[in-house]
């Protein structure tokens, strides 16, 4: 028997499994996790306080993280200014993740709010 979307507990960052990361593997970690409705998340970031230049936005040892998220698998603009946010803490990582959880039109709407947020950074830019 199938329960009730409304049963089921939201995922957050203690459901991601964090393996060595693909490009920097000596020093970085990376999760991704699917949230249903065709969002993936991805949340990286250093192992130790020794960041390499150009690396990854976050440093597990103190518990900050990179994150992305993809919908359909195009990048989601996760600030006004760029695709990803950086040195987020495991609650800001679960509080992502529960906006991108539960109803359809919940998830929409702030999936459209993103957008808009975006295109307002760009006008206040002049870039568009």
């Amino acid at each position: 028997m199938i329960k009730d979307k409304k049963d089921v507990t939201p995922l957050s960052f203690s459901n991601l499994d964090f393996k060595p990361h693909k490009y920097h593997a000596d020093n970085g970690i990376q999760a991704r996790l699917d949230l249903d409705h065709g969002i993936q998340i991805s949340v990286v970031s250093h192992k130790d306080n020794k960041p390499e230049f150009g690396g990854l936005y976050g440093n597990a040892s103190d518990g900050t993280y990179e994150v992305a998220v993809f919908h359909n698998n195009d990048m989601l603009p996760l600030s006004p200014y760029d695709d990803v946010v950086g040195w987020q803490s495991e609650a800001e990582v679960t509080e992502l993740m529960s906006e991108l959880q539960g109803k359809p039109e919940d998830i929409h709407a702030f999936i459209s709010q993103l957008h808009l947020n975006r295109k307002l950074g760009r006008e206040e830019l002049d870039l568009d």
